[in-house]
């Protein structure tokens, strides 16, 4: 198989991945509640097949490269959710997902001017983390349920839009060296998408409490890059690959269950 037709490939599998995910997610919000559905959406299944094919294509060092990059670009999208739930109700939803794009490019050219290294995707991500922490103690985690529920066809179509713009973004991060495409792999186009359409189920709080949930729930992507970063060059990409995707599918489950208990309590 040729580089090109490869790269194509690649397009192609995580633009379907996206696309049937954000379906999902758009679908979960609605029928459950915004907390879940946050959490869910920030799971790194859009990210997944990225790497996927990354590791198929590339030695494990270009992987733990990007991967250093992926990890740090998680405070670029701390940032992008901090300045969209700010924004919410205050601004109309185009304008929210600007700021947070804004805030998302700006720190993407900072990590791109930086060097690859572990403690410098660590200290921006506890940045960014203590920024979207102190800028979220106040928002509530509790909404009022989804103004009744999309048809399917809507929600596949969608879906449709968020694969067509994640195929031409990863398109783009498989020309550009391994920083760049660990960064574009973490390119919060779900994010984009499902804030574009859930106004039309969702009032701003509910918005903001899914959005809420996301900034806790990206702490699951850590042990899927870590391993990666670390691990990848010892244990071979892919057995990395699946020990990533465990852990992250294990903190997302107990993210939930906390939660759960949580609410129990409170009743």
């Amino acid at each position: 198989m040729s580089g090109i037709d490869f790269t194509l490939l690649a397009m192609a599998a995580r633009g379907l991945a996206t696309a049937g995910f954000v379906g999902g997610v758009v679908a979960l919000m609605e029928r459950s509640s915004p907390f879940i559905g946050g959490i869910v959406l920030a799971l790194p299944i859009v990210t997944a097949p990225a790497y996927l094919f990354i590791i198929l294509h590339h030695e494990p060092a270009f992987v733990a490269q990007a991967a250093l990059g992926s990890l740090a670009t998680l405070g670029a999208v701390l940032l992008f959710l901090v300045c969209v739930i700010a924004l919410v109700g205050r601004a109309p939803m185009p304008l929210a997902l600007l700021g947070g794009l804004t805030a998302w490019f700006a720190t993407g050219l900072l990590i791109r001017s930086l060097p690859a290294a572990l403690w410098i995707s660590l200290g921006i991500l506890a940045a960014t983390g203590l920024i979207a922490w102190l800028a979220g103690r106040r928002v509530p985690m509790t909404a009022p349920a989804a103004r009744g529920r999309s048809p399917w066809s809507e929600i596949v179509l969608r879906g449709a839009t968020a694969g067509l713009l994640v195929a031409a973004v990863s398109g783009l991060a498989h020309l550009l060296g391994p920083t760049v495409a660990g960064i574009f792999a973490s390119f919060p186009v779900a994010l984009l998408t499902v804030c574009w359409f859930i106004p039309r189920r969702l009032e701003a709080a509910g918005i903001r409490a899914a959005l809420r949930a996301t900034e806790i729930g990206l702490v699951s992507h850590m042990p899927f890059f870590l391993s990666l970063a670390l691990l990848g060059t010892e244990i071979g990409a892919l057995s990395a690959f699946t020990l990533g995707i465990t852990g992250s599918l294990g903190i997302a489950v107990t993210l939930a269950l906390l939660r759960r208990r949580h609410l129990r309590k409170t009743v």
